[in-house]
């Protein structure tokens, strides 16, 4: 049987903002290479190895959920570290007024979980990742994580949301849409 490597998500746009702090990573330097600009996105609900027969089944359940929710802003709002500031392996900027985001991802789970997709063991945090870690980083980013903790950068209008594959490759993954599905027209 044939599989693909799936997920759902919503593409995030590079606002002023975020180019902005995507150039202070990018000073760190060496390893630690933030997530190119063009791939930014926040996951819904990662799906992983998928049965190539089941996803029109999950595409017509992504569809279901998505069309009947409108279009919102939401704020990026907010710099950040799983698993603290302290030991960072993920740098994040959060979303807030992101309710929809947190609905869907609520549908997902667990219309999903009837096609035979895990739960996610944790709730739902709506976030951007900008960067991952292997090592320690340089101070550079600690001053950084500290100094953006309560910036804004910039409102975007949440009006899609894609089924994506993900190839690995040595240069990162290569996600590539399998549908894309639109909300309804903001009210």
């Amino acid at each position: 049987m044939s599989m693909l490597r799936t997920f759902v998500a919503v593409r995030i746009p590079p606002t002023p903002g975020l180019r902005r702090l995507h150039e202070k990573l990018s000073e760190l330097g060496g390893k630690f290479r933030p997530a190119a600009l063009g791939r930014l996105h926040v996951t819904l609900k990662f799906l992983g190895d998928t049965p190539q027969d089941k996803v029109s089944q999950i595409g017509a359940t992504v569809k279901r959920l998505v069309e009947c929710r409108p279009a919102a802003k939401v704020r990026l709002a907010g710099l950040g570290a799983f698993p603290n500031e302290r030991r960072p392996s993920v740098v994040w900027v959060g979303l807030e007024d992101a309710d929809v985001l947190i609905q869907i991802a609520a549908d997902l789970e667990r219309e999903l979980a009837e096609l035979g997709f895990d739960p996610e063991a944790r709730a739902f945090r709506p976030h951007l990742t900008l960067l991952r870690l292997k090592a320690r980083p340089p101070e550079a980013l600690f001053a950084l994580l500290s100094r953006e903790a309560h910036a804004d950068f910039g409102a975007i209008t949440i009006d899609q949301v894609e089924l994506l594959q993900s190839e690995l490759a040595r240069d990162g993954a290569r996600h590539t849409p399998i549908a894309t599905y639109r909300l309804a027209a903001e009210r």
